[in-house]
């Protein structure tokens, strides 16, 4: 899912900026409320065929439709709080859209530098550069905590990758349920699999940091745990000395943006279909 994030997270964010709820008028709103309340019908009719038990069904065809149930119900709930903000707030406050601009060119450099130092640093042996183990040294000479907040900064950054990752996977494909979390809308189910997810996926991604940023962890509880214990155990040890991980990881990046690049958007299921 990180690497699937690593390539959803900057897209989508650009996507939802130039797609940012635009002023419309009462006609309009009319008319959009009007489409969104067939919608909604639809999607009812649909849950009446599934009945309150769908999520436990054993049937996969069941499930799938439950899962794109929940899809439906996810962009239509989102098109509705744009279409509400496009009448009554005017579009909405735009340095909220600027700041959202923002944080798509970070995810943008941010994404393009991992794959960047994953490429030059982790691939090659011995590497032509550290990279981003030099940036964070030379920002550490600067100021010590320069180096540490960027270290967070990349490492944080992945965690909201797999949760990007998991989300857009959910979305596409139906083989799993989406649990969005929003502000203020976020239901426990949820919240408890978005917790449950990070945390058994925590100790994965802090050693995949460790062997990013190698060098510039060296000496530490982190290098001695991952590099003299972890490497080494018993029948994962050959999976960490090829880069197994991590190929597949760039590979699910690599295949992302091409996919994402073909189809951009997401697709609203159970539109065109009656299942």
């Amino acid at each position: 899912f990180v690497g699937i994030g690593l390539a959803a997270l900057p897209m989508d964010l650009l996507i939802d900026f130039t797609t940012r709820p635009q002023t419309i008028d009462l006609q309009e709103y009319a008319k959009q409320k009007m489409l969104l309340n067939e919608r909604a019908q639809k999607l009812t009719e649909v849950a009446n065929r599934l009945g309150s038990d769908a999520h436990r069904s054993n049937d996969r065809r069941t499930r799938t439709t439950y899962n794109k149930f929940k899809q439906a119900v996810y962009f239509l709930e989102k098109d509705w709080e744009k279409v509400k903000t496009a009448y009554k707030e005017r579009g909405g406050n735009p340095i909220k859209y600027c700041f959202q601009f923002f944080l798509g060119v970070l995810s943008v450099v941010l994404s393009s530098l991992w794959f960047f130092h994953i490429l030059l640093y982790v691939f090659i042996s011995p590497p032509p550069t550290l990279f981003l183990n030099d940036l964070f040294s030379n920002m550490d000479d600067v100021f010590p905590l320069f180096g540490v907040l960027a270290y967070g900064l990349f490492a944080f950054y992945l965690l909201f990758a797999l949760l990007k990752g998991n989300m857009k996977f959910g979305v596409r494909f139906f083989c799993i349920p989406i649990h969005p979390m929003r502000v203020g809308a976020t239901m426990m189910n949820s919240m408890l699999f978005n917790v449950f997810m990070l945390q058994i996926c925590s100790f994965s991604l802090i050693q995949f940091c460790w062997r990013a940023f190698r060098s510039y962890a060296r000496f530490t509880a982190a290098d001695k745990i991952f590099g003299q214990e972890v490497q080494y155990l018993q029948g994962l040890s050959w999976f960490f000395r090829n880069n197994v991980f991590i190929y597949a990881l760039v590979i699910m990046g690599g295949l992302t943006t091409v996919y994402l690049c073909i189809s951009p958007t997401d697709k609203r299921a159970l539109e065109d279909d009656d299942d």
